[in-house]
């Protein structure tokens, strides 16, 4: 893992590139240097310790029926990449209570935990159960754990190859290609869009064997909280299936000095009562 606020190799040519204003001359180099430059921007600029959400989901499936959940979200951060983070559903009535655990690791598979009241139980998420659906959103539990990793890949883990700079919202963006190096991503390949030059994680497209995405998230409404662009409203599609999940962020707060008590599988059975 890259030291907070190291600026990489990657990273000075992509300035390079910038100040010469050469466009799409350095589109061959940006990949590598754009993932690099946000690595840098995560543990420098933009760095926070903690994290607390408050989000709506709503699941559309492809007959036109809709379900709604209300969760709240909290995460803590480490110096050395073992981000924890706690997911805590309010509502409905049937799933409240219900409690998300993960445990994610810089140079192996996150560590997941779910507790469902009704059973009284911890389960734990292995790795052949990462491919399922997450409650049943379009997020599956893999992409969970890539959702928390994808900015803090290195080049030996994954290999990045930008596709050109594209038009974008009245902007400028990069799409970049990652494939699997040494990490395990559950995909052939993610194509990440980065707008430019704020740098900022604005789509995701998941693809397998097929030249079309099986998912794809947005990330968009983007709003800077103490500085961070934040999105307020992702969407995760599943094109052949014809159904979305969107989740939108009522409540954000980052660096509230969250205790490290709250993300232990201890606590997981008693969570409700610990974010109220």
């Amino acid at each position: 893992m890259l030291g907070r606020g190291i600026l990489g190799a990657g990273s000075i040519l992509l300035v390079l590139c910038f100040a010469m204003n050469s466009g799409d001359a350095c589109a061959e180099t940006h990949g590598p240097a754009t993932m690099d430059r946000l690595r840098t921007l995560e543990h420098g600029a933009r760095n926070w310790e903690d994290r607390s959400q408050a989000l709506a989901l709503q699941i559309f499936d492809r007959r036109g029926g809709q379900r709604s959940r209300s969760l709240v979200m909290k995460t803590k951060r480490s110096d050395s990449g073992e981000d924890q983070t706690l997911t805590v559903f309010t509502a409905p009535a049937e799933l409240r209570g219900t409690a998300f655990l993960q445990f994610s690791h810089r140079n192996r598979d996150a560590e997941q935990w779910l507790y469902l009241p009704e059973m009284k139980r911890v389960r734990r998420i292995t790795s052949r159960a990462k491919k399922q659906s997450f409650m049943g959103t379009d997020f599956s539990y893999r992409d969970l754990e890539l959702l928390s990793d994808v900015v803090e890949w290195t080049e030996t883990e994954i290999s990045a190859r930008s596709l050109g700079v594209v038009d974008f919202e009245g902007g400028k963006a990069e799409r970049i290609e990652l494939r699997s190096a040494a990490r395990e991503i559950g995909y052939e390949r993610i194509v990440v869009t980065v707008a430019r030059p704020a740098l900022v994680l604005r789509r995701m497209e998941f693809f397998e064997k097929a030249d079309e995405p099986v998912k794809i998230l947005y990330l968009d409404a983007i709003r800077e909280v103490k500085g961070i662009p934040t999105p307020e409203r992702m969407v995760m599609v599943q094109p052949a299936r014809g159904s979305r999940t969107e989740v939108l962020v009522s409540e954000i707060g980052y660096d509230a000095g969250l205790s490290a008590r709250l993300f232990s599988q201890r606590s997981l059975e008693r969570s409700l009562d610990s974010i109220e």
